[in-house]
């Protein structure tokens, strides 16, 4: 089978300071083959992002090489290629171009990469003004419709509804096996990577700890995951994505152990480091214990001074028994300023005990659906 990509020996190290340097790659040795979803997965600063902005020749690696067959495109993060204050119109031009499409290409296809996204009315307004999830359809619309040979996708759908991951995932799956084209894709959205994939690599302290079938790497990567970073205040963690303009310093339930069916409480604190902010956003990402998406929390506010002390009240935790945790983003002016994957792990419990049973033989929890039962009328 032809090799769509190679990487040999591939290394990247940055100095932190004076003569100390860090490893964010260690010795990767990797192969993707034409046609084929190859997945990446590790816990954040694990070397995934690194890694593909390298083949995206965005940065350059200190040691090893890398052989590509063909054209590449890449899609890596939230808003990159986007000018905040240019229409939605105009992004799809510039950010087409950035991409290596043509403009008589991108006009040609302009109506059914707008079709795809879904953002038809919004066309005319200056992206600034997208919700994250807007500004992903649109993204990822571009760079789906694009012809390179090889697509590679950092984590971007984690902010996009379910019905569009849906539509996400089935244009990935008609690129590689009708279109014969081959894709990298990195998540932490492991029912993505086990229906997509045909192979998958955890990365771990930039090194390829272990390359195989999907659902093999997913245990072997869960059970690693468990308790990664769960006993350090969030304020301390150091393997966020920030670009020092804001940061969530805080984020609890007062009781971590929260009762099925009753109300709990999230407190978030942020802190500002930039002025001045005219809006802001807060996305809290709840996923199963099997990483398994469950909702979206969501609140935006114009802060006001530099921290902002914030409460979202759930009046009817309807959580399935099980544990759960939230990955935390933060927007300012519109775009991502701070992420922090895991940021809290929480339990659900129910006061009856056949159920907590029940869940810790199933453990993959879901939430309860409101529902209303009677007979239908008997027929004349």
């Amino acid at each position: 089978m032809t090799h769509a990509l190679e990487i040999k020996n591939l290394s990247k190290r940055y100095r932190i300071s004076g003569k100390e340097m860090f490893n964010a790659l260690d010795n990767i040795n990797l192969t993707l083959q034409a046609g084929e979803v190859l997945g990446l997965i590790g816990h954040n600063g694990a070397g995934k992002s690194t890694l593909l902005k390298i083949l995206s020749r965005i940065t350059y690696p200190s040691a090893g090489e890398v052989n590509i067959n063909g054209s590449i495109a890449s899609l890596l993060e939230v808003g990159t290629g986007f000018h905040p204050e240019l229409t939605g119109k105009e992004n799809i031009f510039l950010n087409g171009s950035i991409l290596g499409m043509s403009r008589p290409t991108i006009k040609q296809r302009f109506d059914e990469i707008v079709e795809f996204a879904g953002v038809s009315q919004f066309l005319d307004m200056p992206v600034k003004r997208y919700s994250s999830g807007m500004f992903v359809r649109l993204a990822f619309s571009v760079a789906a419709h694009l012809d390179a040979d090889i697509l590679l996708i950092d984590e971007v759908l984690a902010v996009g509804d379910q019905e569009f991951q849906k539509k996400c995932l089935s244009r990935m799956n008609d690129i590689s096996s009708r279109q014969e084209r081959s894709i990298i894709f990195s998540s932490h959205n492991m029912s993505a990577i086990s229906s997509l994939c045909h192979r998958v690599g955890v990365l771990k302290n930039g090194r390829l700890m272990k390359l195989g079938e999907p659902q093999k790497m997913i245990d072997f990567y869960l059970e690693e995951m468990d308790n990664y970073q769960r006993h350090v205040p969030i304020a301390q963690r150091t393997d966020r994505e920030n670009d020092g303009r804001g940061k969530i310093i805080r984020l609890s339930l007062p009781n971590q152990k929260v009762i099925s069916q009753q109300t709990a409480q999230l407190e978030i604190e942020i802190q500002i480091n930039e002025a001045p902010v005219q809006s802001a956003r807060v996305e809290l990402h709840v996923f199963n214990s099997r990483t398994n998406f469950i909702t979206t929390l969501e609140h935006s506010f114009a802060p006001q001074g530099n921290t902002q002390k914030l409460t979202c009240t759930l009046p009817h935790m309807n959580f399935m028994p099980g544990d759960f945790f939230i990955n935390a983003h933060l927007f300012l002016n519109g775009q991502r300023s701070d992420f922090v994957g895991r940021a809290l792990y929480f339990t659900v419990v129910e006061e009856n005990f056949k159920a907590n049973k029940m869940a810790n033989l199933r453990n993959n929890p879901g939430v309860y659906v409101a529902q209303e039962w009677r007979p239908l009328d008997s027929p004349s």
